[in-house]
């Protein structure tokens, strides 16, 4: 019998591969129940949230009613009461104007029709006598005709003349402006005793109780924009604050050598903090949902089944079946349905995790 000796080191070799062999299956074992660790980072909690899409926007504030006042009479200013940023009310008077020789044209426009009528008198009593003659044969019906066409030409210049009665009296009652309605005294650019041309502007009164922003909205977001959506505005000089407006108008074309489309939102200024001219920025929401589940859209995963997140629960993952509902792009959120609050969801795109996959979460 042939006894063979192994050196040492082979010994050692080969005893070393035997232990490979049997911990192999344990190793692996051990690896494959090793549980993955999440950060904060990776995962999210479900929260019910009042969400939107948001377009920001920003413009001057106008007042939406004003009227400027013209000249409608050419004449010199005589009584000027306010100045501006002066309160008037309805039927304040604002400016008068001289009178006289306003006064004065009426006067001779109505001597003009007092003649005009003399003149018909006689002109009719010529006609019916000229006709009278002509039906017993002493006048040729030339002679009536011609008395007839004389008195309709007369009329026709009483019934000018009356209209320049008209005009010269409307005139008089324009050298009186009053407010139209209660508002704010703006600009002024007349002084009392300047003689002003017709149509010469005189001054504009503002309400100051509706406010308007006229903002650029880009086109790319024109069309999540509506009528009647809120509207929240911070205005300069007021930090903190924020007024409340709403979109009365959209402005059917786009700014002529720009990307954006003109939107109008009324604010109430009730309290009469606002003025013309100061600048406001805003976020106009859209698609405002109140109270739902929003998550990343890279938590939401697909398989042949239909949409489903990764929820960990007990210590491993589980695949939640969830409905899809309205998505905010410009905030990379996704409405779900199918959880709730308090599910913890694997929001990270993190391909390699998978159903059962034993996990832990950082600082739990």
């Amino acid at each position: 019998m042939m006894i063979y000796r192994l050196c040492p080191s082979f010994a050692i070799a080969i005893t070393l591969l035997a232990l490979l062999v049997v911990a192999s299956p344990l190793w692996a074992q051990a690896q494959t129940f090793a549980p993955v660790e999440l950060s904060r980072a990776d995962v999210s909690i479900a929260v019910r949230q009042d969400i939107a899409n948001e377009v920001r926007i920003a413009g001057s504030l106008t007042p939406i009613r004003r009227a400027t006042l013209t000249a409608r009479v050419s004449a010199t200013v005589v009584d000027l009461p306010v100045q501006i940023g002066d309160v008037v009310k309805a039927g304040d008077l604002l400016v008068r104007f001289d009178t006289e020789a306003l006064a004065s044209a009426v006067t001779a426009r109505k001597a003009e029709i007092d003649a005009l009528g003399a003149q018909i008198e006689l002109a009719e009593a010529v006609l019916e006598r000229n006709t009278s003659l002509g039906e017993r044969g002493a006048a040729s019906e030339a002679t009536r005709l011609e008395a007839r066409s004389n008195v309709l030409n007369l009329r026709a210049q009483l019934r000018s003349k009356q209209a320049d009665v008209a005009d010269a009296e409307r005139s008089l009652a324009y050298a009186e402006l009053r407010a139209g309605f209660d508002g704010v005294v703006s600009s002024r650019p007349v002084e009392q005793g300047q003689t002003v041309p017709l149509n010469t502007e005189l001054m504009t009164i503002v309400d100051l109780s509706r406010m308007e922003v006229d903002a650029g909205v880009p086109t790319s977001r024109i069309p999540l924009v509506r009528i009647e959506q809120p509207v929240e505005l911070s205005v300069e000089g007021f930090p903190g604050r924020t007024f409340v407006g709403k979109v009365t108008r959209i402005s059917p074309t786009a700014v002529a050598g720009s990307r954006a489309v003109r939107v109008f939102i009324a604010i109430a200024n009730d309290e009469r903090l606002l003025r013309g001219g100061m600048f406001t920025t805003g976020i106009l929401k859209v698609d405002d949902q109140k109270g739902v589940i929003a998550l990343p859209a890279a938590s939401i995963r697909h398989d042949a089944e239909g949409a489903f997140v990764l929820k960990v629960e007990n210590g491993s993952l589980r695949r939640q079946v969830v409905d899809l509902g309205m998505s905010w792009t410009d905030r990379n959120l996704v409405q779900v349905s199918g959880l709730i609050e308090g599910d913890v969801i694997v929001t990270a795109p993190l391909p390699t995790l998978s159903t059962g996959t034993p996990v832990t979460v950082e600082g739990n």
